[in-house]
């Protein structure tokens, strides 16, 4: 029993010394593994990573959500990249993308908008008020896109198959 409290007291002892940093990682990793555990005890694979949550279903499907990147997904591909602002998030399945973009300037959101508007051109609508833009049509790849820019510069873009 001495030996175990003398290591846990030098385990706190070094985390007091090391700072934060190591403390938060540590409650970090630790919070991952006690949720990623208790998940799967439920039937449900998960795993947590730096910046990504991925949620596995029985038939193989994946949601991914989180990542501060630009997706690189084939549902992703039928759509040019919005190169300003910060991604905030990002959710996907093979079927469905979600991406939130903060910081965006109504002159960056109109271009894209534009480029946008050359292959969703089906089925479209336009709406534009004192809280933002939104902008929803099909393309012929069975594909719809829902994109809005609201009054905190802040951009959303959904895209999903016509039968989702």
């Amino acid at each position: 029993m001495k030996k175990f409290l003398i290591g846990l007291l030098t385990l706190a002892l070094i985390l007091t010394a090391a700072g934060c940093g190591v403390k938060e990682k540590l409650g970090k990793m630790a919070g991952e593994a006690l949720v990623e555990n208790v998940l799967k005890g439920a039937g449900i694979d998960v795993d947590i990573g730096d910046d990504k949550l991925v949620i596995k279903g029985d038939d193989g499907e994946e949601l991914k959500i989180g990542g501060s990147e630009w997706p690189t997904s084939a549902l992703a591909k039928n759509l040019p990249e919005f190169k300003s602002g910060r991604i905030a998030t990002v959710m996907e399945t093979d079927d469905t993308l979600y991406v939130v973009i903060e910081d965006v300037s109504e002159k960056d959101f109109k271009n894209y908008l534009e480029k946008v508007k050359e292959t969703f051109d089906v089925d479209k609508y336009e709406a534009t008020s004192d809280t933002g833009i939104a902008y929803s049509a099909k393309n012929k790849k069975d594909l719809a896109i829902m994109i809005t820019l609201n009054k905190n510069s802040e951009v959303t873009i959904a895209l999903a198959r016509e039968d989702q």
